[in-house]
């Protein structure tokens, strides 16, 4: 088992520096020196004994508790606590956070000892050291962690992204990608222009439209499997891309971050407000607080942090509720009608959402 033996590799590296330590201190002629070929002989074979001795029975009684120690995955958000017992390990897949112990947590891939309240390393693997209790807090608007070992979490009332992401996916409005955790949402990345382009024709429930377009808008950068989602776009006026070459071929740039502003104006495009006249793109953000789209809190949000696949889920998904302009119906009615979105299972979907508006 390789994780047992880092394990016990690090456990003995801990007593051995002890024992540098007070190798350190001058002796006496009645205490001499310890040797280093004592130390090499006698000190670290007995140590590592001991500590493999002891990690065996850590795990043999955590699986005869029912097998505990087989790995399980959690998406949380900001604020969520997790405890977790000597023992038990911790891997921090996506997003922020710190960790902090009563006792020891030692970072197994790094080969050392996490330092108290110190950033956790993606993909690290931790350890709580014998008779410790490690406390791991997430700092991100989401995380994805892995853990395996006796814990308990302690939810934050911080905005759930998670669930809205859930929501949405199960609206056939949102899909994860090839990431293969944390349910492939990315909910810790930026989006993509092109990823931003595909939500907002869902939310127009255009979306197969657009799969099956094949008309003549001539693109210069976009991959092939995108080529559809937007030349139809384009086409019908949703995105003006970011320029057009000397034979009429449009750029889109579709791996660039897409900004915060950008996707309020997809939104208000989707409401039908008219670029120049009702908002400008430049201040997307702050004419949806006017038209109503978004609130004050929303707009805080989307100009003070980094604007995240978590923040297009937001927006998306309280904008289903969002009025067209003009009109009394919201976008999630328009899907419902056209059969885009099962009215049953948006209801089912929307019912299990606790998240409040900021």
């Amino acid at each position: 088992m390789k994780k047992k033996h880092a394990a016990v590799l690090l456990l003995a590296a801990a007593l051995l520096t002890g024992a540098v330590a007070m190798a350190a201190d001058p002796g006496s002629a009645g205490d001499p020196l310890i040797s280093l070929d004592w130390l090499r002989n006698t000190f670290i074979p007995q140590t590592v004994t001991k500590a493999e001795e002891r990690i065996d029975a850590r795990y043999e009684g955590l699986s005869q508790e029912g097998g505990t120690v087989q790995a399980v995955e959690y998406r949380l958000k900001r604020g969520d606590v997790l405890r977790l017992e000597s023992g038990s390990q911790f891997t921090l897949l996506a997003g922020e956070a710190a960790g902090t112990s009563n006792g020891a947590i030692v970072d197994v891939t790094e080969g050392k000892e996490l330092a108290s309240g110190k950033l956790l390393s993606v993909g690290h693997r931790c350890i709580v050291a014998e008779k410790s209790t490690g406390t791991f807090s997430v700092s991100s608007d989401t995380a994805v962690v892995q853990l395996a070992g006796k814990h308990t979490i302690s939810p934050s009332s911080e905005t759930d992204y998670n669930a809205l992401a859930d929501a949405l996916k199960t609206m056939g409005l949102f899909k994860g990608t090839d990431t293969p955790y944390g349910s492939g949402y990315d909910l810790e990345q930026m989006p993509t222009r092109i990823q931003g382009l595909i939500l907002f024709l869902r939310l127009l429930g255009e979306e197969q439209a657009a799969l099956n377009y094949n008309g003549p808008v001539e693109l210069l950068d976009v991959p092939q499997w995108a080529q559809s989602y937007v030349a139809y776009a384009y086409d019908k006026g949703y995105t003006k891309g970011v320029g057009v070459d000397d034979r009429g071929r449009v750029a889109f740039d579709p791996n660039s971050p897409l900004a915060a502003d950008n996707y309020v104006t997809f939104l208000l495009r989707d409401l039908g407000y008219q670029e120049g006249k009702d908002f400008h793109w430049d201040s997307a953000s702050t004419d949806a607080v006017t038209l109503g789209l978004l609130t004050r809190g929303e707009r805080t949000l989307l100009t003070g942090s980094p604007f995240l696949r978590a923040q297009t889920v937001y927006l998306s998904y309280f904008a289903l509720s969002a009025k067209v302009k003009g009109s009394s119906e919201t976008i999630l009615q328009r899907l419902t009608a056209s059969g885009t979105v099962d009215g049953k299972t948006a209801s089912t979907a929307m019912n299990a959402v606790k998240v409040k508006r900021l």
